[in-house]
């Protein structure tokens, strides 16, 4: 083997002293589908054999000299191929080189597989086994302990490919190949931007932290030496850097569920990073880093992890609060108090549970106080390195991407700013989340033709050169408590998001394009636009709204005031003419929100831009945007009707395949039901056939989520999506079955009589029923002694001549608006 080629001059001279490459030897078995790995005990968990080059050491050497103890070897008969270099920031750290040990025959491979663990006890083997032992681990079986937080870091995973892809590759014997195969940047170099605009959460966290580079360059240092070889937090490493920072031992687990947003049991720098900063004392509890606590806080107590604190959950949370103010409830006391506050969220018991956003929302509206002393170090990082001797100086502040792909803003604060903000702190240190008023200025002015058209949208800060802002309130402007809403509603006027650029997409869409004389492209057409470019863009915005429907509950609970759409059914034209008429300034300056109950797509044929429309808006305006599902949003059903061929004929048949599957992946996600006021059930469907009535939002709630197949999955949401109100032409009714029959119409679901339906509202406190799921000529009908509301979305459905309407619930009324669609 040539050796030369294999040597590494990779090595960093750090305050004076060599800094070598750290090797890393990835030895895998094709055939077996199995790793080596190694149980590093004290760093609490399995990895890949590795070892610091030694200086003047080759690649070579520093592998030969790391497997000789561990595997019989001719070292003839192996090769190396680099697999991956991983290159650490210029000014701190070592570089980290993965090498693939191949052997050039199999008939060594038999030699290697001692310490194979196999059969279902696995995981029970590998927690006995001793320090430095020797397993061979298959891809599932990484992935399980994965789960279990018990490998150093998720690296044998996340270049799982790579590897397989060179071990399965034909190498020739005589032909080595010790090229970089990729080469990834741990932590690239900041590019500072002078503008001092900052509108993201990240970076607005490290801001109020008071997190300047120097305090984040010796936090990097910290937890770089503490990974090495890896680049990711697992527990027991978590845990050796956070008992440095004075936290309690005991709840060790609880803190790193709170920094592991991503539930992946593994943490990135910038996890790290953040979560120490939602810790931090400077960190204040108003404004966008308070919603950013809030969330951390919510984890911290959410020991089940799903995103729904229970009632038990919930008042470990009031016992902490009473404990950091000195105060000691007994044990009646605490639980009053706690159910008490648990009602305040608009819960009726205890058997029911906290949604994150629930949680977010009563804290940002006052419902719910005293977070603000939860989730706290005893002293500042900065005071933490002060009393570690290590030197800090004033400096710009930057935010490091993540590891993980995590896109942050690279921008500064410049020292101008900083002297401005902490001459005003002292003053303003008393506004809180918890104590300060539930209103804030918007961050922006919108200018608006006298025909409801936006013509221009100023950050308010821009207008202090103008006069419009005084001295006075510039400076309260500067502070994170009056410059950044609860609720960031910024990106609603970012131009360059994807669910504005697929706004502006569809705006033109809707237009015609003409250049002197004939047209380019007619109304309601693509034209000669890329289809590919604009698939790509409503597959990232399903990743997004997923992300929002997957935290959502599968009950809303909304207050009006509330427009309520029923059926739209790819009848884009329409939904434009009912945003000109009801929200033309768009959702977030509109007062009153929007609730769609579904069928969104089949039977017209412009469903993906009523469902880009939609999501792009709930993107944008999560709280004020609500989509329900619909039976249409069901894979086998759009196979029956025209979605899933619209999406392959707009898209080409492998990407359009692919934007199917990721929208039916949104709607697998989508909210069930919604309810207005505590009185008003929203849904597609219909009530339910079910017994106990009287458990109806328990049960709702407990709809699995994501559901792919509601029909075997949940009959709950099954009849929710399908049941429809007992016509007058039907009138066989089983008295024996609560006054249901079986859906002939549809062959699936049933009909539900006046009697079931009045049965229904009285035994869960509501008023009213508004539906969708059954065309109406006037675009509405009243039905089952006024009870019922059924509202249709979608004018000359299928050809025919009904006119479109919705339902705006507002000061205890229901009001019917026709939509006059002909213009």
């Amino acid at each position: 083997m040539d050796q030369k080629n294999l040597s590494s001059s990779n090595s960093n001279t750090i305050d004076g002293l060599l800094s070598q490459d750290y090797i890393v030897g990835v030895i895998y078995d094709k055939i077996k589908d199995v790793y080596l790995m190694i149980n590093y005990q004290q760093r609490g968990g399995l990895w890949f054999p590795y070892s610091e080059r030694r200086i003047n050491e080759t690649s070579y050497q520093t592998i030969k000299r790391l497997i000789d103890p561990i595997i019989i070897h001719d070292s003839e008969q192996i090769q190396l191929v680099k697999v991956c270099s991983t290159k650490t920031l210029p000014f701190k750290g070592h570089d980290v080189l993965f090498y693939a040990i191949i052997p050039k025959s199999t008939t060594i491979i038999n030699i290697w597989l001692n310490g194979k663990i196999e059969g279902i006890d696995f995981e029970r083997q590998i927690n006995i086994l001793q320090n430095n032992a020797i397993v061979w681990l298959t891809t599932i079986q990484l992935k399980h302990i994965s789960k279990l937080s018990r490998l150093l870091g998720m690296e044998p995973l996340s270049l799982n490919k790579q590897f397989k892809d060179i071990f399965h590759s034909t190498i020739k014997s005589n032909n080595i190949n010790t090229s970089v195969i990729f080469e990834e940047v741990k932590i690239p170099q900041i590019e500072t931007i002078s503008k001092t605009s900052h509108n993201n959460s990240a970076e607005i966290l490290l801001i109020s932290a008071k997190f300047t580079s120097t305090i984040q360059e010796k936090l990097y240092e910290e937890y770089h030496n503490a990974v090495l070889p890896s680049d990711y937090l697992n527990l027991e490493t978590f845990k050796e850097l956070i008992l440095r920072k004075g936290l309690d031992s005991q709840h060790i687990i609880d803190y790193f569920r709170a920094f592991d947003s991503t539930q992946r049991n593994y943490l990135t720098f910038l996890d790290y990073l953040l979560g120490l900063a939602a810790l931090d004392p400077n960190t204040q509890h108003g404004g966008v880093p308070a919603e950013q606590r809030c969330r951390y806080i919510f984890r911290y107590y959410n020991i089940n992890n799903n995103q729904r604190m229970t009632f038990d959950e919930f008042k470990l949370m009031i016992k902490d609060i009473h404990k950091n103010k000195g105060e000691n409830l007994s044990n009646n006391t605490l639980n009053d108090e706690a159910l008490q506050m648990f009602r305040s969220f608009g819960l009726r018991s205890s058997d029911q549970t906290l949604s994150l956003m629930d949680f977010l929302s009563g804290v940002g509206q006052l419902r719910f106080r005293g977070t603000s002393v939860l989730f706290r170090l005893n002293m500042p990082i900065s005071e933490f390195f002060q009393r570690s001797s290590l030197s800090l100086t004033p400096n710009t502040l930057i935010i490091p991407s993540s590891t993980s792909n995590t896109i942050t803003s690279h921008r500064t604060l410049n020292t101008k700013t900083m002297t401005r903000r902490s001459g005003t702190q002292q003053q303003l240190s008393n506004i809180s989340i918890d104590e300060s008023h539930p209103y804030e200025i918007a961050t922006h002015i919108i200018k608006v033709k006298k025909t409801g058209v936006v013509v221009n949208i100023t950050s308010l800060y821009d207008l202090d050169v103008a006069g419009a802002i005084s001295g006075s309130t510039a400076l309260f402007f500067d502070d994170d408590n009056g410059k950044f809403d609860r609720i960031n509603s910024q990106n609603c006027f970012n131009q360059r998001t994807h669910a504005n650029e697929m706004l502006h997409g569809l705006r033109y869409f809707e237009r015609g394009a003409k250049e002197g004389g004939p047209a380019l492209k007619d109304p309601f057409s693509w034209g000669k636009v890329d289809m590919a470019g604009m698939a790509r863009c409503l597959l990232v915005l399903c990743k997004q709204v997923y992300s929002i429907f997957i935290k959502e509950d599968r009950l809303l609970r909304l207050t009006s005031a509330c427009y309520i759409l029923g059926d739209l059914h790819g009848n884009f034209r329409d939904l434009l003419c009912f945003e000109k008429t009801f929200w033309r300034l768009g959702p977030v300056l509109t007062p009153a929100s929007l609730l769609f109950l579904g069928d969104y797509v089949d039977r017209g044929q412009e469903g993906i831009e009523v469902v880009a429309y939609l999501f792009a808006q709930k993107v944008l305006c999560p709280h004020k945007v609500y989509l329900l599902r619909g039976n249409h949003e069901l894979r086998n059903v759009q196979d029956m009707f025209q979605f899933h061929g619209e999406c392959r004929r707009k898209f080409g048949i492998d990407l359009g395949e692919q934007v199917w599957e990721e929208i039916n992946r949104c709607f697998d996600a989508m909210p069930i039901c919604a309810l207005v006021d505590n009185r008003i059930l929203c849904v597609h469907g219909g009530i339910p056939s079910l017994d106990n009535k009287n458990d109806f939002f328990k049960l709702v709630s407990q709809i699995p989520c994501p559901l792919r197949d509601p029909e075997n999955e949940s009959p709950l949401a099954w009849e929710l999506l399908w049941n429809d109100p007992l016509s007058n032409d039907i009138r066989d009714i089983d008295n024996t079955n609560n006054e249901f029959i079986l859906n002939v119409r549809r062959g699936t679901g049933f009909f539900f009589s006046s009697k079931a339906l009045n049965d229904f509202l009285y035994q869960n406190s509501l008023s009213y029923v508004v539906r969708a799921h059954e065309v109406q000529q006037q675009g509405f009908k009243v039905q089952l002694n006024g009870r019922l509301l059924t509202v249709f979305s979608s004018s000359h459905y299928c050809g025919g001549e009904n006119e479109a309407a919705t339902v705006l619930c507002d000061s205890n009324k229901l009001r019917l608006i026709r939509l006059d669609t002909s213009s």
